[in-house]
């Protein structure tokens, strides 16, 4: 029995979105995701539609065409790539949510957040920011921040990265 000879793939860009070209078929990308993003990150990186479904399934990203890749290799950025931020600007109330302008490595940035969940402090001291259109931001370590930014967040700080805090001074004393 012969293997079924592979489809061969190209990405191409039309205007904002991304086009897949499997054969002579052309599908929209919403987005793209790796299959395994820790241990293999380098290969295996669905396409998916807009639906959510797996339009196809690139098994080596390095085997396709050059200009491919740099539309690939942006797609993934974008969706993998987590700004860092440096400093809190301000943190305005709104709802549940609440208006940020804070410093990143990209500059300054505002973005809004639904509620209180999205902050996650599950790995103390750092804090993983969620903006209301699912982009995260990265506070590498909250007690290393500026005194103001740290005092412009203080009611939303997650209980882990508190409670880590008074573990370790009260184990310093």
């Amino acid at each position: 029995m012969s293997r079924p000879e592979k489809m061969r793939i190209r990405l191409r860009r039309r205007e904002n979105q991304i086009e897949a070209v499997i054969g002579d078929i052309v599908q929209p990308v919403d987005r793209v995701a790796r299959a395994f993003p820790r241990s293999n990150p380098d290969r295996f990186v669905g396409l998916l539609g807009e639906d959510g479904h797996e339009i196809c399934l690139i098994e080596d990203p390095g085997s396709l065409d050059a200009d491919s890749q740099v539309i690939l290799k942006a797609a993934l950025k974008d969706a993998y790539f987590i700004p860092r931020i440096r400093e809190i600007l301000s943190m305005s109330p709104r709802g549940t949510g609440g208006e940020w302008t804070v410093v990143t490595e990209e500059g300054e940035i505002v973005f809004r957040t639904q509620d209180r969940e999205a902050l996650d402090g599950s790995e103390p001291p750092s804090i993983t920011v969620t903006d209301e259109n699912g982009r995260r931001y990265r506070i590498e370590d909250y007690w290393a921040m500026d005194r103001e930014s740290r005092n412009t967040m203080r009611d939303l700080v997650p209980d882990e990265v508190l409670r880590r805090r008074a573990r370790v001074v009260s184990l310093r004393r």
